[in-house]
């Protein structure tokens, strides 16, 4: 496989793997609020409350900034060569997923990630193994760009969720029926 099209999988990757989020999510959390404050009643009242506010356009507004920010450096990456970098994030990237492997381990239930956190590790696996052996990287040159963007995808994550929140807001006050003003 040409170097170019293994990177090129990464957004897509991203965006099946976020479908399964985007489709599921709102309806996985009606379903599972109970189980979840009854199990991890610290935790999900924080985050329950903010994705029990959350509408699915709301949801998919957080998707697509984080798409665009792993279209952009794939592009960049690609037309640079900057395969370390790019191996930083995908490897940013699969931490994620592992943080959604775990959390699908304690919740010993379906979670909206799992399905496709599976192919979304190996396809990670297989990327930054491709890229080391066929000498594109090395470790050494790859962690300081995977510290980077595990810092960076998590400031943008919290980041993110508040400019969703915002949107909702947004959205409720808005859009809202005339009749209800």
């Amino acid at each position: 496989m040409k170097i170019e099209n293994l990177m090129w999988l990464l957004p897509a990757v991203f965006m099946l793997h976020d479908f399964e989020e985007i489709i599921m999510m709102r309806p996985w959390i009606n379903r599972n609020a109970v189980y979840l404050r009854a199990k991890f009643p610290r935790l999900s009242d924080r985050i329950l409350g903010h994705y029990e506010k959350l509408s699915t356009s709301s949801f998919s507004l957080a998707v697509a900034e984080e798409f665009i920010i792993i279209t952009a450096v794939t592009f960049l990456a690609v037309e640079h060569g900057w395969y370390s970098a790019w191996a930083g994030m995908l490897l940013g990237f699969f931490a994620h997923i592992i943080v959604h492997i775990i959390q699908f381990l304690a919740l010993r239930r379906y979670a909206p990630m799992i399905i496709t956190s599976i192919p979304s590790a190996i396809y990670s696996v297989y990327a930054v193994n491709f890229l080391l052996s066929a000498g594109y990287t090395t470790w050494k040159a790859l962690w300081p760009w995977t510290l980077f963007f595990i810092t960076f995808i998590a400031i943008n994550m919290l980041l993110i969720h508040r400019m969703a929140s915002a949107f909702e807001h947004w959205l409720r006050k808005s859009w809202a029926p005339l009749n209800d003003k």
